[in-house]
């Protein structure tokens, strides 16, 4: 496996727990938090770099079940960081989310969770 694979196996997994972290805290909060906002901005930094290491490092191609599962697994959490901005602008931290928020931040997590769990179930069947 090439160092920038590596590289990039070690920052899915810190995004991996900044959006445990992050959907714990919306599902708590429910709420534009700065703890709610930070997390999901830190964990989809991590995710946009660890997926660029990863489609740099890949000598198959990007288009598998798991590229596509990621690519719309990762578009679905900037969607939901971009709306969670959003609210927090428009209107700050002490309005609620919506439930319909709530509901796609879970169901994106999910899928997020697929990708993830399909990409550990590829490398740990290469070893």
């Amino acid at each position: 496996m090439s160092y920038i694979i590596i590289f990039g196996v070690i920052l899915i997994h810190i995004a991996f727990v900044l959006y445990t972290i992050f959907i714990i805290k919306e599902t708590k909060y429910k709420r534009a938090t700065k703890g709610v906002v930070g997390f999901i901005t830190a964990a989809v930094s991590f995710d946009i770099a660890a997926t660029g290491c990863m489609m740099i490092g890949t000598e198959k191609e990007f288009f598998t079940t798991h590229g596509i599962l990621g690519y719309t697994a990762l578009f679905l959490m900037l969607l939901d960081a971009f709306y969670i901005w959003k609210h927090k602008m428009r209107y700050g931290s002490e309005v609620p989310f919506s439930d319909t928020l709530n509901r796609n931040s879970k169901l994106a997590y999910v899928l997020w969770i697929l990708a993830f769990a399909s990409g550990e179930y590829i490398a740990l069947t290469k070893m």
